[in-house]
């Protein structure tokens, strides 16, 4: 889990929601929008239809964060300071490891 000032509030993902701009993957869909001068926000998405049970759902929130924690994107003057981006898993993406899950998110992230 990242620290609370880098997770998106509720206001933020009504907002995001509603005007921010989308990439897909074949595991994931990000949501994302810039703000100047803030910092960056975060979050995870995985509903009960891609994980039935909440001890899963957890684990791939986590495996989320970890990978975003090893991309370095919560260093000092960051190139992602200022971007709120929340992503939603996909069904498949259940059945993705770790280095996978990491690979995906990374891609995604150098589509915006």
């Amino acid at each position: 889990m990242f620290p609370k000032k880098n997770r998106i509030t509720k206001t933020g993902f009504d907002a995001l929601l509603k005007k921010g701009s989308v990439f897909h993957s074949p595991y994931f869909s990000l949501r994302y929008s810039k703000k100047d001068g803030s910092l960056p926000q975060f979050a995870f998405v995985v509903s009960k239809k891609v994980a039935k049970n909440a001890v899963e759902r957890n684990i791939l929130r986590r495996r989320g964060f970890s990978s975003l924690r090893e991309l370095g994107v919560l260093e000092k003057n960051s190139k992602w300071n200022g971007f709120t981006c929340a992503f939603f898993f996909k069904k498949e993406a259940k059945a993705l490891s770790f280095q996978e899950i990491k690979k995906e998110i990374e891609e995604l992230l150098k589509k915006i």
